[in-house]
């Protein structure tokens, strides 16, 4: 299967990023936008902080393409970042509040992203290194393993 071009995963993630944003700033309460968060316990809404992180950092992760380490890295702590933002952003927004709580689930989810984008290249085939400068080589880059020299 070819893999998507660049371009059209780095609009898909901010897509999805602008659609995790707009989320996180609707207003809160029975009797606002008809109460559309009322049916969420509080601990639904801690747990779905998870996937939805981990959905921008995977996003994130394959519209990057070659990983190494600290690309993997830089994507968690980027994510994370947006997330603090959004927590921020939201104590302005009436009915709802800045979490330290959702903070930190936001940063798990996009830790467990980076670790499915790390599985899934491991399920197809690519072999990842953990010294993505050897060979010029990234995480997502094939290993052929050792040349043979004539």
């Amino acid at each position: 299967m070819k893999r998507p071009r660049p371009a059209t995963l780095w609009a898909a993630t901010a897509v999805y990023a602008a659609l995790l944003a707009g989320a996180s700033v609707l207003p809160s309460g029975p009797d606002v936008l008809g109460g559309w968060d009322t049916a969420i316990t509080p601990t639904l809404q801690n747990a779905l902080h998870v996937p939805a992180y981990a959905g921008l950092a995977a996003l994130t992760g394959l519209a990057v393409g070659r990983l190494s380490l600290g690309r993997l890295a830089f994507i968690v702590l980027a994510c994370f970042a947006f997330g603090i933002l959004l927590e921020h952003a939201q104590t302005y927004v009436p009915g709802r509040t800045g979490s330290v709580s959702d903070a930190l689930h936001n940063l798990a989810g996009a830790a467990i992203g980076c670790l499915a984008i790390v599985v899934w290249s491991r399920v197809r085939g690519h072999c990842w290194r953990a010294d993505a400068s050897a060979a010029g080589r990234g995480l997502g880059a094939p290993h052929r393993g050792p040349r043979s020299h004539p």
